[in-house]
Formats: C-alpha cells, structure tokens, sequence
C-alpha cells in the first residue's frame, strides 16, 4: 500500500466532523462508519455493525484465518473530540495537513491516525498468521457509555486471545511505551437555579441568592484548592497505595506520577448569565457547572457517583434548586504487564523504534481497557506512536510523520506475533 493511498483514506476520515458529543453532527458519525466499513469490505473482511437505540456504531471487523489459529484483537475509536476554539488553530481542524514533519487535524492523534495505521498495515498484509478482530468504537470521546452492551453483541470476541488497544503515545521517538494502568472517571453536570429569569444587580444585589457563587462555594468545600485533596468523607477509603518497587519504575518515565497514581478533581466548564463582550449588571438565575472526577485502582466509579451525590445534598445552600447528573463513568484499569505477549510486543517495539520500551500508567482513562479485561478476562495491551507534543483535545492536534509511518511497520510485525 502507497504513502499516497494512506494519506488518502486519512484525509477522508479527518474530513468527517465525527464529534461524538455533538447531536447536531449525528450524520458525521455515519459517514464515518460507512466510510470505514467500506474500506473493511474492501479488504474481504467480514464487518457487523452493532447498535443500540441511539448509541453511535460499534465496527467489528473480522479477518479469520483458521478455527486453530490465535485471535488477536485491536481497538481504536473513530469519535472525536470538538474543535473549539477553532481561531486557535493554525490549520484547518478538518482538513488533514503535513506540515514540518508532522500530520495536522482533528482526531489525528485521537484516535483515527492509530485505526488508519490499523487499516494500512492490514493491507500491506500478504500472508496473515492469526485472526484479526477490530473493534472501533464510537463513543470514547464520550465515556463508552454502550461499549459493554454493544461488545456483547459479537460472541466471536470470547474467543480473542489478547486485546491490543491503540490509544496512548511514545515517550519519544525511541521510547517506546505499554501502559499497564489507566485511572477511571466520572463525569457530572451540576445545574444550579434560583429563578425563571435574570435580575438587575443594582436592584437584586444582595437581596438574591447568586446561583454562580453558589457553585464557586460548594466546590471550594469539595477540594482544597491548594493541596487538591478531596474533601469527601470516604473518598480515599479505597485508594491502594502506590509501592516502593512501582514508584521506581514510573520514575524512569521521567514525567510526574502525580496525576497517574492520585484521585482528582477538575471543573470542566462554567457558564452563567452574560458571557458576551463587555458587562451585563445582572444576577444569573441559573448556573451550570461540567465537573469530573479521575479514579485510581480499586475505586468504583458508581460508590464515588453516590458519595458526590451525597456531598452536594448535605453542602449546597438551600436557596437553590439544583440538579446533579451523572455524564458517564468506567472504573480504572490495571493489569500485570509481566505476560508473553507483552514481552513479544516489547521485542518489536524495540526493534522497530530502536529503544527500549517504558512501562508506564497514565493518568487518562480508556474505558474500553477495563471492560475488555472484565468482561473476557484476556491480556489487554495498551500502546501507540503519539508523542507527548500532539496536543490531544486541544487546537493543532498532530501526529509525527515519522512516528506514523513506523507505527504502520510495528503493527505488521505484530500481526504475525
């Protein structure tokens, strides 16, 4: 298969706007399954198309060798994140562009450059050794919300002997990574009311109670905002300690292991009453705040769910009605990386790239991680060829050309593992 033609087939999907939180670009999402079951049909493999009510489309593509043969199973999500903002970009956001060595555009790095590589390195393939599984998903972005359900679907998926999932990075060019623990996440919407409508600030003020600070309190009770700790009764109550020997080997990682070892907390967003330019003299009447919470092994995101509920029902002001709702959540993941497949794919990524392979965790989450494990109790293997400059959900996303094109020959080789 030609540069050119993988270039080509990478355009197609950076071009369809598949933000998967955006209901207005639903038709995006079907472009973008038509656009990769085609090219799986293309390529003679069998491809089912699983959903539910409204859930985006689960791929599964199969290219099945013999009853006999290993299944080796590859995940990668074809969602994205949104663009905003877009006048921080430097190139278009859907519009793939090489420039200076690396690829541009939304979804580059997350996750689409990693199933092209998947697409591209099944092509390039003459004599196939296992059966190929792969599952792209469509709601990572998200938080998986259908994937358990959807995966179930596909009783061929039990017979998987390893799952690889293709959505983390390398240290560097030749530092290769596997990432043995994700943490998990819940994520919430707090909605905060005092009325039907806005008051005049010099005629209300106070007099009403101001929804915003409302917010801006409770979240000073939630978290310290100096040591970052949790202020939830019970909350760290299932945290397990980080050992000697592990905080060893993360420390060859040579990047902080705070956010990958610690619970936090993070307001997502806020909005409430005039955000235009200049003022507005009015007291809100309603305030929204997008929180979530990042886990850590053996916390389980629907306890912390109903700890936060139980916090803001004993700690927001009885002036307010208040909504809390829960967005979505999946636990952490931790596996023991001490398993012969991890060892082989070491071995490849060795030679491939030339360096040798860090282990690592990282403070992100990747539900599809825990619920394969769970579900079919299988060696899960996390990697990628990102780099830690490929500004992931932000503007100029990006994904080194040199790192791509390596990647394509890393997952050939592991193709006959």
């Amino acid at each position: 298969m030609k540069k050119e033609e993988i270039l080509k087939i990478f355009s197609q999907l950076i071009s369809i706007e598949s933000v998967s939180t955006d209901t207005k670009r639903k038709n995006e999402i079907s472009k973008a399954v038509d656009l990769i079951k085609n090219y799986l049909l293309d390529l003679g493999l069998q491809v089912d198309i699983y959903q539910k009510e409204n859930s985006h489309p689960l791929i599964v593509g199969k290219k099945i060798v013999s009853s006999k043969a290993k299944t080796f199973g590859f995940y990668a999500h074809y969602d994205v994140q949104p663009e905003d903002p877009v006048d921080k970009w430097l190139t278009p956001p859907f519009k793939l562009t090489l420039k200076n060595g690396k690829i541009f555009g939304r979804g580059v790095a997350d996750d689409k450059g990693h199933l092209v590589q998947l697409l591209a390195g099944l092509k390039r393939m003459k004599n196939f050794k296992n059966n190929l599984v792969f599952i792209f998903e469509g709601e990572e972005e998200i938080g998986s919300i259908n994937f358990e359900k959807l995966i179930k679907e596909d009783d061929f998926l039990k017979r998987v002997d390893v799952f690889y999932i293709l959505d983390v990075g390398a240290k560097s060019k030749k530092s290769p990574q596997i990432f043995y623990g994700l943490r998990g996440i819940v994520e919430f919407e707090l909605i905060l009311q005092t009325g039907k409508t806005d008051l005049h600030s010099g005629i209300y003020g106070n007099l009403a109670v101001n929804p915003a600070q409302v917010g801006f309190e409770f979240f000073s009770k939630i978290k310290d905002g100096k040591t970052h700790q949790i202020k939830i009764p019970g909350f760290y109550d299932d945290v397990v300690k980080i050992s000697v020997q592990e905080k060893k080997l993360l420390k060859k990682t040579e990047s902080p292991i705070e956010s990958k070892i610690f619970p936090s907390l993070e307001v997502n967003g806020v909005y409430s009453g005039y955000t235009g330019e200049g003022i507005k003299t009015i007291i809100p009447h309603q305030a929204v705040f997008k929180f979530s919470i990042r886990l850590v092994p053996n916390q389980n995101w629907k306890k912390v769910k109903k700890q936060v509920e139980d916090f803001a029902k004993k700690n927001l002001s009885k002036d307010v009605k208040y909504q809390l709702k829960t967005i979505a959540g999946s636990d952490p993941f931790y596996t023991d990386f001490k398993n012969p497949y991890v060892e082989k794919t070491g071995k490849v990524l060795k030679e491939v790239f030339q360096g040798e392979v860090i282990f690592n965790r990282s403070g992100g989450s990747i539900p599809a991680a825990e619920i394969f494990q769970r579900v079919y109790k299988k060696p899960v293997i996390l990697t990628g060829f990102t780099l830690p400059d490929d500004n992931l959900h932000a503007p100029n996303e990006n994904f080194d050309e040199e790192m791509f094109w390596k990647g394509i020959e890393a997952i050939e080789k592991i193709f006959l593992l």
